[in-house]
């Protein structure tokens, strides 16, 4: 008895068209569109995709004299056969110059209904103003290039995310450009230039993330939703770099009654810090849970005053996280500061902190007295994780034996309490 081949399945082209769009949908343009050649069934399946992601890895593979036009070629062969609505277009390839072939691009795309545009070429590029025509456009993210809104622009509508790195914009057209979006939700900043001075107005807001600090002073207002803020920096930028001297941050927190979670590193400390540390902020963050402190220096006075400012201004506090920059100034051996001594810790209560995380910390004077303080006034603490730093000092084991019996003989106001330390 003879029996016949078994024929391969074909399980992927028998798939569900919406399912084989988000398959296609998961891969860059170029990989989508060579699709084309499996079979007569698949010819025509990239040409309806409402995603067009071209990024460096198209760039890669043309010839370096020809990159250029071939890449232009294909972009436009790609949205001459394109069918139906364009939702997403993200232009990513950060060594493509400025040239006019993109202005007409962002200019063909306009009657295409693009609700994200995301777009970063080689630094320079002047936005044209066609852009600002996408009347669709509910998420935006721009990055090396020239943002000048024309006289005529009233806002995007729709917008409900705003994400500009790098990007080359006067401080007033930033501000007209943020309270023209009145559905904006999240808003991602991340600039080189400094500015004196920032006023964001939107009442819809609930995520701020200042990505790079470059600003002597922020006012937000209208923030009755805005439960989510984080100022950090990319990199490790030097004291020096930044005129601290001329920052007024105190009333920072004055217009954000529903601040959930707060994430900040050392910059943004030292510009709170900036004068005199305050012992509480005029506001108290009465709805933050959350708080997150990067790069902290626990052994400078203005620093720790700020922690414990913060901590002594969030009476609802429920997790913790300090990730310390540890030195020789604040090992074992160090003597006390005077300002660990003096200072006043019986105004502190955390009645609703739950859990801390203390990471990269050396564990000198510094850190132990944070370490006793938390455990002194937490009432519902469940668990304190102290993660050892992995830089050049790293204590023996007989030195952490040590340190555990001492940190075991503080006061717990939490009897359900446990330590935890990672080496």
């Amino acid at each position: 008895m003879e029996f016949a081949p078994l024929q391969p399945v074909d399980r992927i082209s028998n798939l569900p068209e919406n399912v084989i769009a988000d398959i296609l949908m998961c891969l860059p343009t170029r990989d989508a569109a060579s699709t084309s050649i499996l079979s007569k069934q698949w010819r025509y399946k990239w040409v309806k995709l409402p995603h067009l992601i071209f990024d460096v890895t198209v760039w890669q593979e043309l010839e370096v004299d020809e990159r250029t036009m071939r890449f232009f070629l294909f972009l436009y062969e790609v949205l001459l056969r394109h069918q139906g609505p364009i939702t997403k277009f993200s232009l990513v390839i950060p060594r493509l110059k400025s040239c006019s072939h993109i202005d007409h691009v962002i200019n063909f795309l306009s009657n295409y209904g693009v609700e994200e545009f995301i777009f970063e070429i080689y630094k320079g590029y002047r936005i044209p103003s066609s852009l600002f025509m996408y009347l669709q456009l509910k998420r935006l993210t721009l990055s090396a290039c020239l943002i000048n809104p024309p006289p005529a622009f009233k806002g995007f509508n729709r917008l409900v995310r705003m994400e500009l790195c790098d990007v080359i914009i006067d401080a007033e057209v930033l501000q007209s450009l943020i309270s023209s979006c009145l559905l904006l939700e999240q808003l991602l900043l991340d600039f080189r230039n400094e500015f004196d001075f920032l006023e964001i107005d939107a009442p819809m807001l609930r995520l701020f993330h200042l990505r790079r600090f470059f600003c002597s002073s922020i006012c937000i207002k209208r923030s009755q939703h805005l439960a989510t803020v984080r100022v950090t920096s990319r990199q490790h930028i030097m004291a020096d770099e930044f005129n601290y001297g001329n920052c007024n941050f105190v009333g920072f927190f004055d217009s954000l009654p529903a601040l959930h979670k707060l994430c900040m590193d050392f910059h943004f400390m030292l510009a709170l810090s900036a004068g005199q540390v305050q012992k509480v902020l005029p506001t108290t963050l009465i709805n933050l849970k959350i708080l997150k402190l990067l790069r902290i220096s626990l052994y400078s006075e203005d620093e720790f005053s700020c922690v414990l400012c913060l901590i002594r201004s969030s009476p609802n506090l429920e997790k913790m996280t300090i990730n310390a920059i540890s030195g020789w100034e604040n090992t074992v051996a160090s003597p006390v500061p005077d300002f660990l001594k003096v200072q006043e810790y019986s105004d502190v209560l955390l009645n609703q902190l739950q859990e801390v995380k203390l990471e990269s910390i050396s564990v000198g004077v510094s850190e132990m007295t944070l370490i006793k303080l938390l455990l002194d006034k937490s009432l519902k603490l469940k668990r304190m994780v102290i993660r050892q730093e992995s830089g050049w000092y790293r204590p023996s084991i007989e030195r952490v034996n040590v340190i555990l019996k001492e940190i075991n003989k503080f006061r717990r106001a939490s009897p359900s309490a446990k330590v935890i330390y990672e080496n």
